[in-house]
């Protein structure tokens, strides 16, 4: 038996667009022990922020569909790859055959670029002072945490294990984790992406425009803040993901200023994402949540650089058709 403290302050705004978008932004902060939350301050610095976006998104024009080059800010990275690469290295999903079994047969074979390794590592408390969400000491079947590199240099060299075995992988890695009251199965913890090809930030953005102008499209993508996805790994639906962006920019390569936009979901399908990966920056970014599948709801992190794609898919937001009210509320007492 152990447990674990979980504090988590959450800033968020909502709001209706003049054309039935429904816009939220938001930020959240984490911590073991409220002692480790951060000062009033920081707190009321965020909030600022997250109202200054959400007023721009009420203005913004909508997003159109489009293809072409982008950057992923650290946050948006992290979740790309929790989506498109860790529900597909999850053990039990090798030996169902309602699976899509991406990366079943892959083992010893290049599924990212060489210069990308992928850890999965639930024993890393923090990172850059920012406490990591998916971390624990025993998974929920007694297995001792320890840290798992499920690709080396490109190159797939495991899955995420319970108890459960499967071909060629007999014993768990202590990633067998579930919600009380549910089976376990395996699932990811915290998920490290490292990269041996990376540049500042600001050359990466120097990249995109040369990308940008390489490829003849009137603009790239900046995705500077997600708040979440999710994938289809069976076989019966779309082998697809979408991660849902909030704070979406256009990138001009003639100079002009970004462009903020809004109501765009970023969709495409894993394989052909994971070969448009150029390269990355050199900073590292948390992104801490809750990750939901058959065994529930766990919590989780992942941290990863900022991506240089040479083309991601954007589609239109399903957006209400109801429209906000024409006139005010009428004052008391009338």
């Amino acid at each position: 038996m152990h447990g674990r403290g979980f504090a988590r302050v959450a800033v968020t705004a909502q709001a209706k667009a003049m054309d039935g978008t429904d816009l939220a932004t938001g930020e959240t902060f984490e911590a073991t022990d409220p002692a480790g939350l951060p000062r009033d301050d920081v707190i009321a610095a965020a909030a600022d922020r997250v109202a200054k976006d959400l007023k721009a998104l009420l203005i913004a024009p909508e997003a159109e569909p489009f293809a072409g080059p982008a950057i992923f800010s650290g946050r948006a990275a992290a979740v790309f790859f929790h989506e498109i690469f860790g529900h597909r290295v999850e053990g039990h999903r090798q030996k169902d055959e309602a699976e899509g079994q991406t990366f079943t047969k892959s083992v010893g074979s290049p599924v990212l670029p060489e210069f990308l390794s992928v850890v999965f590592d639930p024993t890393r408390k923090k990172i850059g002072g920012i406490e990591l969400n998916g971390s624990y000491s025993y998974d929920d079947e007694g297995i001792a945490a320890r840290p798992v590199t499920l690709v080396d240099k490109g190159v797939l060299k495991a899955f995420l294990m319970s108890r459960s075995p499967i071909q060629g992988f007999d014993h768990s890695n202590g990633h067998g984790r579930r919600q009380p009251g549910l089976e376990v199965v395996s699932r990811q913890s915290n998920l490290l992406v490292e990269s041996s090809r990376t540049v500042p930030e600001a050359r990466l953005r120097e990249m995109l425009v040369e990308e940008i102008k390489r490829s003849n499209k009137p603009y790239g993508l900046y995705f500077r803040d997600v708040t979440g996805g999710f994938t289809n790994t069976g076989r019966q639906g779309l082998q697809a993901f979408k991660v849902i962006p909030v704070v979406v920019y256009k990138v001009f390569p003639d100079g002009r200023p970004d462009e903020l936009m809004r109501g765009a979901d970023i969709v495409g399908t894993p394989l052909a994402s994971f070969s448009k990966i150029l390269a990355t920056s050199d900073r590292p970014q948390v992104f801490n949540g809750y990750c939901g599948a058959e065994s529930g709801n766990v919590p989780v992190s992942a941290v990863s650089p900022a991506l240089l794609v040479s083309e991601i898919e954007i589609e239109k937001k399903n957006k209400s058709q109801d429209r906000p009210p024409l006139l005010p509320f009428p004052p008391e007492g009338e």
